[in-house]
């Protein structure tokens, strides 16, 4: 037996996952039962829902507290989590905080599993991605690649030619990208795509086949499969919600 196994075998704090996260205020963390039942979350998770206590979340499902159109999405997740054992690892989505404003996150699902190997639950966090600043961006050589996509996301983009602009190769720049953003170059490239979506969506009436067009996608089948998955609803469904 290991050290890292005797030690576990006398770890008699359970809870040391929600102590420690706690005390991290961009990160939302949550552990749920089979059942989908909340078990423990931390401030975070409540402050972004906007409720004053974890205890209004602990013992809910995501249908009781969060939009039938978010919590349908993350329930499908659960599900791939807790029946298959998969695990969900840097999603990055487009959600709304508590005020009402759009928010970038990188979320990851986890098995929780008892001594006998059963999947009993789960767990999640969730981090928020912060805008970096200008000098961020500078000091890790990546702003002419931002600058490329944030001009060229409605042409079709190559992760190697950015990588040849900023005479780095792929996996430098992912590192640098991840580095800045959270996120890899792709990852960056699908978040300025989506969120230039949304935008166009609640601004203006163009039909949604151009949006997909002027947005980087080959047609309008696959920007809705890409939306949905990043933002949890149809382009459709997202337009009437923003235009309420």
């Amino acid at each position: 037996m290991s050290r890292r196994d005797d030690f576990l075998k006398i770890l008699d704090t359970p809870m040391v996952a929600e102590q420690l996260f706690a005390e991290v205020p961009d990160i939302v963390f949550c552990m749920k039962d089979l059942n989908g039942y909340y078990i423990s979350v931390n401030p975070a998770f409540a402050l972004r829902l906007g409720v004053a206590s974890v205890d209004q979340i602990i013992d809910k499902t995501a249908s009781e507290i969060f939009p039938p159109h978010l919590a349908a999405v993350y329930e499908e997740q659960d599900k791939n989590v807790l029946e298959k054992g998969e695990e969900i690892k840097n999603r990055l989505e487009l959600n709304f905080n508590p005020h009402g404003r759009e928010g970038w996150y990188l979320a990851t699902k986890i098995p929780l599993f008892d001594v006998d190997k059963n999947i009993i639950g789960l767990a999640s966090i969730s981090r928020d991605l912060l805008t970096p600043s200008d000098t961020d961006l500078r000091f890790a050589g990546v702003a002419q690649v931002v600058d490329t996509i944030q001009r060229g996301y409605s042409e079709e983009i190559s992760t190697s030619d950015l990588a040849k602009q900023a005479d780095l190769n792929l996996t430098q720049l992912d590192r640098r990208m991840r580095k800045v953003f959270k996120v890899s170059t792709s990852q960056f490239i699908r978040k300025i795509r989506i969120e230039n979506a949304a935008r166009m969506l609640a601004i203006t009436d163009k039909p949604i086949i151009e949006i997909a067009l002027d947005c980087g996608y080959g047609d309008q089948s696959a920007f809705t499969r890409q939306f949905r998955a990043t933002v949890g609803m149809a382009p459709g469904a997202y337009r009437a919600a923003a235009t309420k």
